[in-house]
């Protein structure tokens, strides 16, 4: 009863549309998307969403994961689609964009997110836990995307649905007269005035782990299994997974040994036959010393002599015979 009135005050409390200006802003957010099936094994599906603060531009592709390889590639996807960079990112604090956050606000940005940004040129901004209407732009723009595209929607594969996203952004999303701002969203897009890309190379949004090889000169990653020369069994390595779906196996000092494409499903064995040449076949476990058992010899006896028998033609047999 006491706070009740206080509670009823703050719920009153008025508040100010922000915006920005062109160029300025881009706003991010995921939303989850529910369960799919994708090479063979059922993962989640999430959406990236893209906002530019002042067209109201949107960029939206689907995923099926949120880790930093992915958090780096749709933004650089999103860059491209709009061919430019805003100046600033706006985003939640998440775990692939901040490290940690002190108690009176200080954020402590993931090395590789931090070196992303520099390499673009925008400066990353996190805002303040619990206050999703900072970033209200993008949370309407995920709302949009739901209640849109999604209804009734029906897609082969992670591929396809990323096509009749793209398809969906370029003939309905931003051709639309937008409810805020009364003007088409693609018309405002060339008068936002974004960083250019030209001339810069696309930033390396590999995914880096790192494995240590087995006895048999593999390496495994993601359920699957993958050679290596023989000569880095038993080694630590790095791996690096590329978005064109290929895994470069490299040594700690940055020498590549061996490079694959990914393998669908799990479980599977990708060799190449000439990692293996020159391994000795014998890798069987070596003997210890021990004792052989032999079959006793048979029993030894001296024998006299045998006598001395004459040889003779059997016809002077038989002349010994008639004489007698």
């Amino acid at each position: 009863a006491f706070v009740q009135p206080f509670r009823e005050e703050r719920r009153v409390q008025a508040t100010v549309r922000f915006e920005t200006e062109p160029g300025r802003q881009a706003q991010v957010d995921w939303g989850h998307f529910g369960l799919m099936e994708h090479a063979g094994r059922r993962r989640r599906l999430y959406a990236f969403v893209m906002t530019l603060g002042w067209s109201r531009a949107m960029y939206v592709e689907f995923t099926i994961s949120v880790d930093m390889a992915w958090w780096l590639r749709c933004q650089l996807h999103a860059f491209h689609y709009f061919n430019g960079v805003p100046m600033e990112v706006l985003h939640d604090t998440l775990k692939t964009a901040v490290s940690s956050r002190t108690r009176d606000g200080m954020v402590h940005w993931h090395p590789r997110y931090l070196d992303f940004a520099h390499y673009y040129g925008f400066r990353p901004k996190a805002c303040r836990p619990y206050r999703a209407q900072t970033k209200g732009k993008v949370e309407s723009g995920v709302k949009y995307v739901r209640g849109n595209f999604w209804p009734g929607l029906v897609y082969s594969d992670l591929a396809d649905l990323n096509r009749q996203a793209q398809h969906w952004l370029d003939t309905v999303a931003n051709v639309r007269v937008h409810g805020t701002t009364r003007e088409v969203p693609f018309e405002r897009l060339v008068k936002e005035d974004l960083q250019p890309l030209s001339g810069k190379a696309d930033y390396d949004t590999s995914r880096i782990s790192y494995r240590r090889s087995s006895k048999d000169c593999l390496v495994s990653y993601e359920s699957n299994y993958y050679s290596v020369p023989f000569a880095y069994a038993r080694q630590r390595l790095m791996l690096k997974e590329t978005e064109a779906g290929q895994l470069f196996i490299f040594t700690l000092e940055g020498m590549e040994v061996a490079r694959h494409y990914l393998a669908l499903g799990r479980h599977q064995r990708i060799v190449v036959a000439s990692h293996y040449d020159g391994l000795p076949l014998t890798t069987g476990r070596r003997r210890r010393a021990g004792a052989l058992q032999r079959p006793p010899p048979e029993p030894f006896t001296l024998a006299p002599d045998a006598p001395r028998v004459e040889v003779r033609p059997l016809g002077q047999y038989e002349q010994w015979l008639e004489v007698g």
